[in-house]
């Protein structure tokens, strides 16, 4: 593979000698997160059977330029689908490409084919309307609001925010007026549409194509439904993409296809005062990350490495990750932000599937504290959020490079290698003063009667909890015992040895997160023991949801944690060093960004 961006655009081009290429349109939101990984997959296989494949993240989403605050998005979204065809014709020589789109990927992808002459093709997966996904996204964030208790409404007048998606209402129009069975225009020759299930909507698209002379076949293969789980269960559907190879490798080549002018492809990305490198890093370079590296870094300040949440790639919910590294930058805060086994753009192995826990996940961790030390020549702060908090508390506790932690809503501070991927989900429920101050709640009661809740499985947890805090009380003399150790005695003596280390703590929570109760179970209430130690900083979000759902909560974070960097390394006082960023990024000269004997073959230009 190789990373470059175009357009502004991260996108990754898996090589392939082949005339006729393939472009990746993924889904927005959420989606983008989940199905993230089987395209991977996917772009392999193309590859592999000689299909010169492109991966692309559109303007605005991913590790893209653009932020949260831009306008007008529906039109730049359809500009990079345009810009990767571009590049893909002039850089990788091929004739004509077919575009691939997922979900709401599907329609972008149809609707910007209309303007592209070089697509003569379209494989649609699952796809959906702009109004049906808006709908979905609505449904989604009352639901959220519903569970977690917050007032974070999916518009708030000016902006629509919904699962990791944030546009303004032009572009919000502009997605509810997608329908591309409406379309009057031929969009592509020919279209394989697939999806798990014969849904109407589905079989009335393939008509409304059909009428403007695209040849449009739809086929159903039931393990499509396996990309579109929570990341950290999503599957290959291989009978599917087997399909998909299949189908493409037979279109003809249209060979009096116009040429383009010249589009070229960057090896780094200038965001601000800052540049964004991809690297590999790790066993065999098999792990993958973007270094954001300021102008000028700020003498005396680490360097900060972004774990990955869940089985996210490395940009994490509602781009977090990205947002985060680009205010680092501009304080003058080196960061990477970074993919461990099974995530992401890590090489991808047969089956893979991230898993949230697991210890190559530390493994891949701490080789990324090695990876950025050797770069920086600085201490290394390691942040993670949920199970990425896990991790970055195992890299500190292995590796005294690790000079600082900072930890968001952390779920668990021992996990047991070989308990399944969703006894979080299982297990974690909201803390015991969330339902207790919901017990005479109607709507609690109604879903009770609708066998809408887990009565028994809400018992038992509760339960557990309470004894968890007994024992967790009585400890002090449970240890006084000869040879007697607790795990709430462990957690506590390894917390302390990072005090003792001097190792500076920034520890954040939402009110209602299931984290309470587990620091509660470990150093009492409200984590009265945690807050004693000297290097320990402990803040509430008020409000928050598990994932910070909204822009408002995730700019709140942010500010708590530049605001902790600034106290814990006088990151104010920042100097320009421009020869410092240089020695950082001739180091990069020496990076390996293409990997595998295909790539080598291959070589690209741009």
């Amino acid at each position: 593979m190789i990373p470059l961006y175009i357009a502004g655009c991260f996108s990754v081009l898996h090589p392939g000698r082949g005339s006729r290429g393939a472009l990746l349109c993924g889904p927005l939101s959420d989606e983008a997160l989940n199905t993230y990984r089987p395209l991977v997959f996917l772009a392999e296989q193309l590859a592999a059977a000689e299909i010169p494949t492109l991966r692309l993240a559109y303007y605005g989403t991913g590790d893209s330029a653009g932020d949260d605050d831009e306008a007008g998005r529906f039109d730049q979204w359809l500009h990079s689908i345009d810009a990767g065809v571009a590049w893909l014709r002039q850089h990788c020589g091929v004739e004509s490409v077919t575009l691939i789109g997922n979900r709401i990927g599907a329609s972008l992808a149809t609707r910007a084919a209309c303007d592209i002459d070089a697509v003569d093709s379209l494989v649609l997966l699952s796809p959906i309307s702009g109004r049906q996904f808006m709908h979905e996204l609505t449904l989604a964030a009352r639901i959220s609001q519903r569970v977690w208790q917050t007032n974070h409404k999916a518009d708030d007048g000016t902006w629509f925010e919904s699962h990791g998606l944030r546009i303004d209402h032009a572009t919000r129009d502009e997605l509810n007026r997608l329908d591309i069975r409406k379309l009057t225009k031929r969009p592509a020759a020919e279209a394989l549409l697939m999806e798990s299930e014969s849904r109407p909507a589905v079989l009335a698209l393939a008509e409304s194509l059909r009428s403007v002379g695209t040849a449009a076949m739809f086929q159903m293969h039931e393990d499509l439904k396996l990309m579109h789980r929570d990341s950290h269960t999503a599957g290959v559907p291989r009978a599917a993409f087997d399909r998909i190879v299949r189908w493409v490798q037979a279109r003809p080549i249209a060979s009096n296809a116009p040429r383009v002018a010249d589009l070229a492809g960057d090896a780094s990305l200038t965001v601000g005062h800052a540049r964004e490198t991809p690297i590999c890093f790790g066993p065999d370079e098999s792990l993958f990350g973007i270094l954001t590296i300021p102008d000028w870094p700020t003498h005396g300040a680490p360097a900060v490495l972004l774990v990955n949440t869940s089985a996210n790639p490395r940009w994490g919910n509602a781009r977090i990750a990205v947002d985060l590294a680009r205010s680092l930058a501009a304080d003058g805060v080196i960061s990477l932000r970074m993919d461990a086994a099974g995530m992401g753009d890590t090489v991808p192995r047969t089956g893979e599937v991230g898993r949230p826990y697991a210890e190559a996940t530390t493994a891949g961790a701490l080789d990324a504290v090695a990876e950025l030390a050797r770069r920086t020549q600085r201490p290394v702060v390691v942040l993670g959020v949920c199970s990425g908090a896990y991790h970055a508390l195992q890299a500190a506790y292995r590796d005294e490079r690790v000079g600082g932690l900072i930890l968001v809503n952390l779920q668990r501070f021992i996990w047991r290698e070989g308990d399944p991927s969703d006894i979080v989900r299982r297990t974690d429920l909201r803390p015991t003063r969330f339902y207790l101050r919901n017990i005479l709640s109607a709507q609690a009661w109604l879903r009770l009667l609708r066998a809408d809740f887990d009565v028994a499985n809400l018992v038992r947890v509760v339960a557990a909890r309470q004894v968890r805090r007994a024992l967790a009380g009585i400890d002090p003399l449970l240890n006084l015992l000869p040879g007697a150790t607790t795990r709430v005695g462990r957690v506590r003596r390894a917390l302390r040895g990072l005090g003792d280390r001097g190792l500076p703590m920034l520890y954040v929570l939402g009110c209602n997160d299931p984290g309470v109760e587990e620091l509660a179970e470990y150093f009492g209430h409200d984590g009265w023991r945690l807050r004693q130690q000297p290097n320990v900083t402990m803040r509430v979000l008020e409000g928050a949801d598990h994932t910070l759902g909204t822009h408002k909560l995730r700019a709140a974070l942010i500010e708590f944690i530049l605001d902790w960097c600034r106290d814990s390394w006088s990151v104010r006082d920042s100097k320009p060093q421009p020869s410092a960023a240089d020695q950082i990024q001739n180091s990069l000269a020496t990076s390996r960004l293409v990997r595998g004997p295909r790539n080598a073959a291959r070589p690209v230009s741009g």
